[in-house]
């Protein structure tokens, strides 16, 4: 695998190479075609083992997709392939689906979220080793509003980074994530409602000054009226801190790497 650094980008496949942009990174990748491995491939039943796993994979790789989507608004405080962990946190869920046969299992993250709480989408900066931070976060019957929470919370030597931290603000973002089932009629894999548009919220916090003095936050975000969470969806939410080393005349300077982000809940 190669990095192509040049003034063009080239997407597709030549000879025995593809070119492509890695979404997590945002770099134009370079890289070999892989073969068949024939081992695989020894008897019918073995070929099919591994066209139902292929299937699952690509299943795997279209709900670990709408997670990144979901949360392209803190792409700034994200670093890093994430991908993979998404993949095997999805493959975790799709393993507790015992009923369906092999091949077919869907991705029922509206039962099965645990795994994902606590995933950090910043593989330089984890979460926790960043923020000593646990917030409160609730949200409401119907699943609209979603409310964070910090009571007497003493910024003070909450933050470890490798410039000073100043000043913070804080990103909440929320949005409906469907489970991915195999639908008979396409004969494919795909999520339970079109996601041409993901239902997602965002908002960002004023800058707050780092202070040994307590104060008592709160951020809410809501979905439109319109757009209620339906059923076979879970409500993910996500955290940001940003850091600044400082603010002058109304410009924040924000640290390299800018800050970090994790999914903190799943509702």
């Amino acid at each position: 695998m190669a990095k192509i650094t040049g003034p063009f980008n080239i997407n597709g496949s030549f000879g025995g190479f593809r070119s492509y942009r890695d979404g997590d990174t945002g770099e134009q990748i370079l890289s070999t075609k892989r073969r068949k491995n024939s081992k695989n491939y020894k008897n019918k039943s073995s070929a099919a083992r591994v066209t139902e796993l292929n299937r699952e994979f690509k299943a795997l790789n279209i709900w670990a997709k709408l997670i990144r989507r979901g949360t392209a608004e803190l792409i700034y405080l994200k670093k890093g392939r994430i991908n993979g962990k998404l993949v095997s946190i999805g493959k975790r869920i799709q393993l507790m689906n015992t009923f369906e046969k092999r091949g077919h299992r869907r991705i029922e993250s509206s039962k099965f979220n645990y795994p994902l709480i606590g995933f950090c989408m910043n593989n330089a900066h984890p979460f926790k080793a960043v923020c000593n931070v646990e917030p409160e976060i609730s949200i409401s019957d119907n699943r609209r509003e979603v409310t964070l929470k910090l009571t007497n919370f003493i910024s003070h030597l909450k933050f470890k980074w490798n410039e000073t931290v100043s000043y913070y603000r804080i990103y909440l973002t929320v949005f409906e994530l469907p489970d991915v089932e195999w639908n008979e009629y396409e004969r494919d894999f795909l999520p339970v409602y079109p996601c041409i548009f993901l239902n997602t919220k965002t908002i960002v916090s004023d800058w707050i000054a780092v202070s040994t003095d307590p104060i008592n936050f709160q951020i809410s975000v809501s979905f439109d009226q319109n757009a209620l969470p339906r059923e076979k969806t879970t409500v993910v939410v996500s955290v940001g801190f940003e850091f600044a080393t400082a603010i002058q005349h109304n410009t924040p300077y924000v640290v390299k790497d800018n800050g970090t982000m994790a999914i903190m809940d799943c509702f």
